[in-house]
C-alpha cells in the first residue's frame, strides 16, 4: 500500500513539472510585438504619455509621433468641454514613420486664473489593433482660495508703507511647487509716479522658483479693476523640500501716500514634479539645434 502510494505521488509530481515546463516553453517563445506608436515633445529622448501646455497657451506647438505603421489621428473633445481652447491645425508625416502634430492652444490667463482643463489626441490603427491616447492639460488643481476680507469682492488696498500677510496654508504641507495667482492694480493722480508702482511679494515657508529668494518685486500698472492685464502669477517651491504647513504670503508697497495699490482673487494651485520637467525641460534644444529623430 505504502509503495502505490509513493508511486502515484511521484506520477502527480512528474505530471506537475511537465505541466510547469510546458507553460515556461510557451512563455519563452512567446512572439513580441513589433508594431509601436511613440511619443516626444522636446527631443527623442523623452517618450511622454500627456503634454502639460504652459499657461500662456502655445501657436504653433509641435508634438512628434514615430510609428512602424500607417496612424489615423482624431481630436477627442471630453463632455464639459465647453469652448474650443485646443486646436489641432495638422498632422504631417515629415519622414517614413516620423509624424509631426501642430497645435494652438489658447492662454488661460484670458480667465485670470489657473484651473485646469484638458483634452485628448488619440493615434490608432485599426488594422493592428493598436493605439495611443495621448492627454493635452493645462492649468493645475486648485488648493486654495483666500477672501481678504469678510465681504465678497472685497480687496486689499495699499498705501504708503503698509503691509497685509495671509492666513497660514497649511494645505501645502504636501506641495513641492505651487502657482499662487492674483489680481494688482493701482491707481494715482501723481503721473510722475504712474510707471514707477511696485508691490513685493513675500513667502514665508518657501521660496520663489525663478530667483531661489523669499521676496519677489512686481510692476504693477495702473487699472481700475481686476482684469486680464493685472492678473500675476508666480511659481513657488519649497525650501529645501516641500513646502511648510506655516506658509504665508506677505504683500508690501514703498510707495507715495498718493499711490494706491488694489490686491484681489488670491489663489493657490499644486504643481507636479512632472509638470516642471514638462514646463522647464528644454536643455535639450540648448545643446542641439536640430534633434536626430532616426
Amino acid at each position: 500500500m505504502r509503495n502505490k502510494l509513493t508511486i502515484t505521488l511521484l506520477a502527480t509530481g512528474l505530471a506537475c513539472a511537465a505541466f510547469l515546463c510546458s507553460c515556461k516553453e510557451e512563455a519563452v517563445e512567446s512572439p513580441t510585438r513589433g508594431e509601436y506608436i511613440k511619443v516626444y515633445e522636446t527631443s527623442p529622448e523623452k517618450l511622454v504619455d500627456n503634454i502639460q501646455i504652459p499657461p500662456a497657451g502655445a501657436q504653433d506647438g509641435q508634438i512628434h509621433v514615430l510609428s512602424n505603421v500607417d496612424l489615423e489621428w482624431k481630436h477627442i473633445k471630453p463632455a464639459d468641454d465647453e469652448e474650443s481652447w485646443f486646436t489641432l491645425k495638422g498632422v504631417e508625416e515629415v519622414e517614413p514613420g516620423h509624424f509631426v502634430v501642430t497645435y494652438d492652444a489658447a492662454s488661460l490667463l484670458s480667465h485670470s486664473a489657473l484651473d485646469y482643463r484638458r483634452t485628448n489626441i488619440s493615434f490608432i490603427n485599426p488594422a493592428q489593433s493598436l493605439g495611443k491616447f495621448l492627454a493635452i492639460r493645462q492649468g493645475y488643481d486648485r488648493k486654495l482660495s483666500l477672501s481678504f476680507n469678510d465681504e465678497p469682492g472685497e480687496m486689499v488696498t495699499l498705501t504708503g508703507i503698509q503691509t497685509y500677510t495671509t492666513r497660514e496654508c497649511p494645505e501645502l504641507n504636501t506641495d513641492f511647487f505651487d502657482y499662487i495667482t492674483f489680481n494688482a492694480w493701482a491707481e494715482t493722480d501723481n503721473e510722475f509716479l504712474s510707471h514707477n508702482i511696485t508691490l513685493d511679494v513675500t513667502v514665508f515657508g518657501g521660496k520663489f522658483y525663478d530667483t531661489d529668494l523669499t521676496t519677489y518685486r512686481i510692476n504693477i500698472p495702473r487699472g481700475t479693476g481686476a482684469e486680464e492685464s493685472n492678473y500675476m502669477y508666480l511659481l513657488v517651491k519649497g525650501d529645501g523640500d516641500r513646502m511648510s504647513a506655516k506658509t504665508t504670503f506677505t504683500f508690501s508697497v514703498a510707495n507715495d501716500d498718493r499711490v494706491f495699490v488694489h490686491v484681489d482673487d488670491f489663489a493657490v494651485y499644486q504643481v507636479t514634479e512632472a509638470d516642471i520637467l514638462n514646463l522647464y525641460d528644454d536643455e535639450y534644444f540648448e545643446e542641439f539645434d536640430v534633434p536626430d529623430w532616426e
